[in-house]
């Protein structure tokens, strides 16, 4: 059995990331979200997602600031 895709969604509306977490989740992927920019951070560095969907102004950080 092949192991599922993993996706971080960093984004700091909640309907919103709820909501496209509920429609890849049904697509089969496995998926994981974030609110904050510099926590988002550091789960990518741990968690190493295959795709990032992220926002660009988030609280914490901003991907600007890079």
């Amino acid at each position: 059995m092949s192991e599922k895709i993993k996706i971080l969604v960093v984004e700091d509306d909640i309907k919103l990331s709820k909501l496209i977490q509920e429609y890849l989740i049904s697509q089969g992927f496995d998926v994981n979200a974030e609110i904050r920019g510099d926590t988002a951070f550091e789960r990518i560095i741990s968690e190493n997602p295959d795709l990032i969907i992220l926002d660009l102004m988030l609280p914490g950080l901003t991907v600007f600031q890079y």
